[in-house]
């Protein structure tokens, strides 16, 4: 089988893709599938497979723009079409996790890993990921969201007074399309709020703003189809940062996975169960990463987020989890391959 693995992209979680592809091309079959590493740079052009498999093989941090090297349009619809059975888009953020790359899958026709468009799409929008989360009363912080042209048609004190009375101080500022903590910040008073917008609106036209909460960041990994779920035992996250940002998730060697994580049987039960909830909420498939805050002592569990293309390093929690739960990394790659050929059948 011939299996094309997309990475890189145009997102700001570039590197982070170019690291789980690595460790994916490294684990995967060899004896069963035939890997064809596509790169994508952040200017969005597609490396050759030769150029792309030099630089899996690397430690290069990032795909550069070298357009001798890249392939033209027409010649990765060509080599998709003839060659290819199955794509896995290990593209984390825009652009590749929000559903653009499975669209112009669903359009050749061509099978691929993990959720569909619209499944992405919900799953990385942060705005409209936590309004479908409402609708099926899946419990979560407190939210609001505001958009760039809101911001500069009033003043930031004005912005600044009205969250702080709906959510309360401290709370979270996030850009609704991104992932790996990247562009958050935690406000406290007007100073960090306007600078929390400022970073923020870097890399979306549309934020979120949450509430905090006391708890412990608690994660779990869900493997399947509508009807047929399996999720992980879960795992806990302990930093030394104010919350779980990029430098905290791949950066900071302090940063503890503890797995499982040290909870009782009924928040377990209890996360198993709101983890298949908000998986059909967004009718994802195949992979998605549950982040939760866990509070035993006022027996409280809110969902944070649902990531439909969580980091697949070797070293990250999703497939740590599965590993805990007797599924090993390279099981869990012909799990999700397995699903995929599944689809639409």
């Amino acid at each position: 089988m011939n299996i094309a693995l997309f990475f890189g992209g145009r997102s700001a979680e570039h590197e982070v893709s170019l690291l789980s592809a690595r460790s994916i091309h490294q684990a995967f079959n060899q004896e069963k599938y035939n890997i064809f590493p596509i790169a994508i740079s952040k200017k969005g052009y597609f490396r050759t497979v030769e150029d792309s498999k030099e630089i899996l093989l690397s430690n290069k941090k990032k795909v550069s723009e070298v357009k001798r090297n890249n392939i033209l349009p027409a010649e990765v619809l060509s080599l998709l079409e003839d060659e290819i059975d199955l794509v896995f888009p290990v593209l984390h953020g825009p652009f590749g996790e929000d559903g653009k790359i499975q669209g112009f899958l669903d359009i050749l026709n061509i099978k691929y890993i993990g959720c569909d468009l619209c499944s992405s799409a919900a799953g990385m929008d942060k705005a409209v990921m936590k309004q479908i989360f409402s609708f099926y009363k899946i419990p979560q912080s407190e939210f609001e969201r505001i958009k760039k042209f809101e911001f500069k048609q009033n003043k930031s004190s004005k912005l600044f007074e009205k969250f702080a009375e709906s959510l309360g101080l401290p709370f979270f500022i996030k850009p609704a399309n991104m992932g790996s903590g990247i562009g958050i910040s935690r406000v406290k008073d007007l100073v960090s709020f306007e600078k929390a917008l400022k970073e923020a609106f870097k890399y979306d036209e549309k934020l979120i703003l949450e509430s905090s909460v006391r708890g412990r960041e608690i994660e779990s990994a869900v493997l399947g189809s509508e009807t047929e779920i399996k999720v992980s035992t879960a795992g806990e996250i302990i930093s030394t940062h104010d919350f779980y940002d990029y430098q905290a998730k791949y950066e900071d060697q302090s940063t503890e996975l503890i797995i499982p994580a040290e909870i009782s049987a009924a928040s377990q039960q209890k996360i198993k169960e709101l983890s298949i909830k908000a998986f059909k909420a967004i009718g994802a498939e195949g992979i998605s990463r549950l982040d939760f805050f866990v509070n035993e002592e006022q027996n409280q569990i809110l969902v944070n987020e649902i990531n439909t293309m969580p980091g697949f390093t070797k070293f990250s929690m999703y497939p740590l989890l599965f590993k805990e739960s007797g599924i090993t990394y390279t099981e869990l790659l012909d799990e999700l391959v397995k699903l995929a050929l599944k689809k639409d059948d």
